[in-house]
């Protein structure tokens, strides 16, 4: 099914940077290091573009272990929500750190038990930023994460999902996390996922990034599927196709830092679907800064990005 399980890769030199080049996400993770919340605060309260403003987060928050700088900015502006944000925020990193990434079958009681408890501690500070900043979008989507987690069910998860499009209606964290929750693995279904994927896809202003979700709907059905080229079928190529021309190759598409992921999971259903020229164009855009998903849903995302990447090439050559 995957054009890069073909051949033996190339020694893996991809560096994963969650910056993916970004000064300003470079220059967070270092007052990260430093404990400095006034530089972050000065830059999560200038960026005004939500989804921007979620990448910074993200890229703030992916620390391991506990972070008292955190706590010293809730005790130094309690009334301020941004402080509230990044904890909470933090803290689905670190329950994610407890519980890994492995199938639940693996996990065991303890990490479980330690993953809830930080996912409660996570919505806990969730509520009170949307209690001093209702009109805050990120938090809702951040407790879309938690509902998935703490697994309170898809009507919970879409609840929380209608409180972010109400601030920000085609927010691509809050969308993005909402198909996970209709997929099959989340306890939803193929047609849910592809449903979802379609309704968003149709509704959307020309150039927007949502277009992804259809490759991502796709795909996440064709891992499931064993000996079969999934991808390749006419009828999937086609909706690629037509999500990408509406979405990253339309001329109204604008890019945005930490947008690689976009078009890491349209490489993948490209070149799983045999459209060589459509993948390339797709690493053109990555560069040499790739997110580790999607790829690392398929083994080393080094190794997978970098052969996929070098087949592409042949097949073009």
């Amino acid at each position: 099914m995957w054009p890069f399980k073909r051949d033996k890769p190339a020694a893996p030199t991809i560096v994963f940077d969650p910056t993916h080049g970004d000064p300003t996400a470079r220059s967070l993770i270092a007052a990260a290091d430093n404990g400095d919340w006034k530089y972050a605060r000065d830059v999560l309260t200038a960026t005004t573009n939500w989804e921007i403003r979620a990448f910074y987060l993200d890229v703030l928050c992916d620390r391991r272990g506990p972070q008292p700088w955190i706590d010293e900015w809730i005790a130094a502006e309690p009334q301020s929500a941004l402080p509230f944000l990044v904890k909470g925020d933090h803290a689905i990193t670190w329950a994610w750190e407890a519980r890994s990434n492995l199938q639940a079958q693996h996990v065991s009681q303890e990490q479980f038990a330690v993953f809830f408890r930080r996912l409660k501690l996570a919505e806990d500070a969730l509520d009170e930023a949307i209690a001093r900043d209702p009109g805050d979008p990120l938090a809702w989507t951040a407790l879309i994460q938690t509902s998935i987690g703490r697994e309170l069910g898809l009507e919970e998860t879409e609840r929380r999902f209608q409180q972010v499009i109400a601030r920000d209606r085609w927010h691509r964290p809050a969308h993005a996390r909402l198909l996970q929750q209709k997929c099959a693995k989340w306890g939803g279904s193929d047609e849910l996922a592809l449903g979802f994927a379609r309704q968003t896809v149709a509704a959307m202003p020309d150039g927007n990034a949502l277009g992804s979700l259809i490759a991502w709907a796709h795909f996440e059905i064709a891992v499931q599927i064993s000996g079969e080229d999934y991808l390749a079928r006419p009828e999937v190529v086609a909706e690629v196709h037509a999500a990408a021309n509406r979405s990253i190759f339309h001329p109204a598409f604008q890019r945005t830092p930490g947008d690689q992921g976009l078009f890491g999971i349209f490489a993948i259903a490209f070149g799983g679907g045999g459209e060589a020229r459509a993948a390339q164009a797709c690493f053109d855009a990555i560069g040499d800064h790739p997110s580790k998903m999607p790829w690392s849903y398929l083994g080393d995302p080094a190794t997978v990005f970098l052969t996929s990447r070098e087949n592409v090439r042949q097949a073009l050559s």
